[in-house]
């Protein structure tokens, strides 16, 4: 289990992790090198390699553990991580016993506006991309602002929903700058259709950061995938929102059913 874009492994998966152990699943929690209490330079840089390749190194030590049965692996991710998941999922085929994807990150075109702020993430993002190829430090850009100012996520409301759910957990808000080009050129969407374990999709209805009608439409093209309907937004899911026990409780029934203890 690792988190989603920004999000360090304190911030809403112990509660999940918990739920799992009081059900008699053993639960592996861990953050990307770069965030949170791994260690790596510089921080806060994103990497899509990286981070599938930490899932895998945690996978295959899961697998070699005598403590834990290699033919019940269970993956689980949430927004970017929903999507880091799936990615893994097809490639990794039978040796993954079954996959949870809450909200999950798919991929998406860049889209074009004409903004100041627009032109400026270019700008950052260029400049991250030229300073880390010379071995400077990264360029770095808030995760998450309010509307109208610069930032990686600026919906409405969306600064208030980071910090709130990160709250008490030392939520850095920065991220690497180029960011802004690896998150949408990364589309886990294109390989779904090789998935071969159950999955279960997490869709909340009023999630405005990963719509729950794209959940709904990989779930189309995954082959023996379930969707579980929601009716919250994007951090409704975790302790304390309104879909918090339903999703858990859920998650714990799919466990049941396709990973038997």
């Amino acid at each position: 289990m690792a988190n989603g874009f920004g999000l360090i492994k304190a911030a809403g998966l112990p509660s999940y992790g918990e739920a799992f152990s009081s059900a008699g699943y053993a639960c592996i929690l861990f953050d990307y090198r770069r965030w949170g209490l791994s260690d790596g330079n510089p921080r806060n840089a994103l990497f899509m390699s990286e981070q599938l390749e930490d899932y895998r190194t945690v996978f295959n030590w899961a697998r070699m553990n005598p403590a834990f049965d290699s033919d019940k692996i269970v993956l689980w991710g949430f927004s970017l991580s929903g999507g880091h998941v799936l990615a893994l999922s097809a490639e990794l085929g039978t040796q993954v016993r079954a996959t949870i994807s809450q909200s999950p990150h798919l991929g998406r075109s860049l889209p074009f506006y004409f903004q100041v702020n627009y032109f400026k993430l270019w700008f950052y993002g260029l400049l991250d991309l030229l300073k880390q190829a010379i071995g400077l430090s990264p360029s770095y850009i808030p995760i998450a602002a309010r509307p109208g100012v610069l930032g990686a996520v600026t919906r409405p409301q969306a600064l208030e929903l980071y910090l709130s759910f990160a709250e008490g957990f030392g939520f850095d808000n920065r991220v690497s700058a180029s960011a802004f080009f690896r998150v949408p050129a990364y589309k886990p969407i294109r390989t779904a259709h090789l998935i071969k374990c159950p999955v279960l999709l997490v869709a909340p209805k009023n999630d405005t950061s990963r719509p729950a009608v794209a959940t709904i439409g990989a779930g189309a093209v995954i082959p023996k995938s379930t969707i579980l309907h929601l009716t919250g937004g994007h951090f409704d899911m975790f302790r304390g929102g309104v879909d918090y026990e339903l999703s858990t409780t859920s998650q714990i029934e799919f466990l049941r059913k396709h990973v038997p203890l």
